[in-house]
């Protein structure tokens, strides 16, 4: 029997999130979290928001997060270059006039 290594796909970092506020209990930080998930729940303008609560080691305190899901964000246009900007090739090229020295050439 062989065995096989399942390869996972590297998974890639999401949107980042935003710090709302940070509070000394759970349940404050949660009211906070409602009372968000509230004002979004009926707005069009929010729509696709989300909010969690973290605890923070570093700050001993919950953290309330917030960001906009990845699925909602709108989408910008990709701009294609299609002239290229010449200055490289000027600057990159040789000066092939220029020849040598031919000591037989003065004579």
């Amino acid at each position: 029997m062989e065995k096989t290594e399942e390869i996972k796909p590297a998974a890639k970092p999401g949107k980042p999130w935003k710090n709302e506020g940070f509070y000394v209990s759970f349940e404050e930080a949660d009211g906070v979290r409602q009372k968000l998930n509230r004002i979004w729940e009926g707005s069009e303008q929010h729509k696709g928001m989300q909010v969690k609560v973290k605890w923070s080691n570093a700050r001993q305190q919950f953290m309330v997060k917030t960001r906009l899901h990845p699925d909602f964000e709108p989408v910008k246009e990709v701009k294609k270059e299609t002239t290229k900007n010449g200055k490289g090739k000027r600057r990159n090229k040789k000066n092939t006039d220029r020849t040598k020295f031919d000591p037989t050439a003065s004579v």
